[in-house]
């Protein structure tokens, strides 16, 4: 069985809400994930890229942030900048119980938008 998520982000609209309140980067983002977007071209863009692939995780967990925060979801690249997720207690409790083994996550940007999809997979 497997579960989908999936999420459009507008950049521009998250440069807008940014600039009004730049807290916003702390909230959404744990350092980790605050230091990589910072060191790309584009920094809007690889915040708004993680930002709704959160939210595409949240959507294949069925959950809403009322079960979690923002930092619960680190989305970091790996070796091969490949996008991998990680997960805090509360989630990985809910991987438990929807007997999910993997999530994986796929990031994608044009010059306006950024898209994401997760999957998760559940375990035999």
């Amino acid at each position: 069985m497997f579960y989908v998520g999936t999420d459009l982000v507008e950049i521009e609209r998250v440069r807008q809400a940014t600039l009004r309140r730049p807290a916003l980067w702390d909230r959404l983002l744990t350092r980790q994930e605050r230091e990589y977007c910072h060191k790309k071209g584009n920094p809007v863009q690889s915040l708004a890229g993680r930002f709704a692939a959160k939210e595409a995780v949240l959507k294949c967990l069925g959950l809403g942030l009322r079960y979690c925060s923002w930092h619960d979801l680190e989305i970091l690249p790996d070796a091969l900048g490949n996008p991998q997720v990680s997960f805090g207690p509360s989630l990985l409790k809910v991987l438990q119980e929807k007997k999910i083994a993997t999530v994986k996550v796929s990031i994608s940007h044009s010059r306006d938008y950024a898209l994401a999809v997760a999957i998760g997979e559940c375990s035999r």
